[in-house]
């Protein structure tokens, strides 16, 4: 109770700057434009450039993973970000262990809002009402330490959707697809946490995608051919974890294959130097 009258009295207090932002958007927009974006430790020395990136793309559901600054002093940051960005309804939760806390950042007020608990990272599961109808979403960062701790938590996020016809994941699932063409000889190149985090018995694992795709939702790269489009490194990387590799996903219900338009991963001098992660950007019509 005390969890649901605070977020009420948040939203509450944005209400009078976003009640016009948010009818003209309902209005006049016929596009919904989704974007998650791992912004690399809070993006504490590059946070101007990731408000700029931002701001380039104009996304109307954002979702932030490592948010790790944004819930100190009331949410200072993260309430800047959505008033530098036009994104007015914001959230943050926070990270299960460390601060690699999940913020999402939105245009559509949120009609649900709650964490999924226990994770070792954060999960948020939004409700919006758009113009496809109700939908929901969960911003989503998995752990990065194996795929036998990610499954868990990805049955129990799924789980939180199973009462919605039109439902979104979005976010760092720190998972491989076997649709995406990796041979097993990169193994061999392999540092001790990239064994730890993809693989099992000198085999990649790739049971949280598979469980995913299996629960009925579509993962949107594949609708238009680029699961082979890496979303880390950047340039900027720091994570010995990473390859060549797409961890960041966009899937959505079956209900909603209809209205997939577009499926981008952003590179440019931008996103090269922002993080160690390219935000990934969905259409909807």
């Amino acid at each position: 109770m005390i969890y649901w009258l605070a977020n009420n009295l948040f939203i509450e207090r944005l209400r009078p700057v976003v009640d016009k932002v948010s009818l003209d958007y309902l209005l006049y927009n016929k596009f919904m434009k989704l974007m998650t974006y791992n912004i690399l430790d809070g993006a504490e020395a590059t946070l101007p450039t990731v408000i700029e990136v931002i701001n380039k793309e104009q996304p109307d559901y954002l979702t932030i993973n490592e948010a790790n600054t944004f819930a100190k002093n009331n949410n200072s940051i993260l309430n800047e970000i959505g008033e530098k960005t036009n994104l007015p309804y914001v959230h943050v939760a926070l990270s299960g262990e460390y601060d690699y806390h999940v913020a999402v950042l939105s245009k559509y007020p949120f009609k649900e809002l709650r964490e999924i608990k226990p994770l070792m990272r954060a999960c948020i599961v939004a409700v919006v009402d758009t113009e496809l109808g109700p939908i929901s979403i969960a911003s989503i960062h998995l752990t990065p330490y194996s795929e036998d701790l990610r499954l868990p938590e990805i049955n129990l996020i799924i789980n939180s959707q199973k009462d919605y016809e039109n439902r979104i994941l979005i976010g760092d699932m720190n998972s491989l697809s076997k649709n995406d063409g990796y041979d097993e000889d990169m193994i061999s190149h392999f540092n001790e946490t990239q064994i730890n985090k993809f693989t099992t018995d000198n085999h990649l694992r790739f049971d949280v995608i598979d469980t995913i795709l299996s629960s009925k939702y579509l993962d949107t790269a594949l609708l238009f051919g680029k699961a082979n489009e890496y979303t880390v490194p950047t340039p900027a990387n720091k994570d010995k974890s990473h390859a060549n590799m797409r961890l960041d996903y966009i899937f959505v219900s079956d209900s909603l294959r209809n209205n997939v338009k577009d499926y981008s991963v952003v590179k440019n001098d931008l996103t090269d130097r922002a993080s160690d992660h390219y935000p990934v950007i969905v259409k909807l019509e």
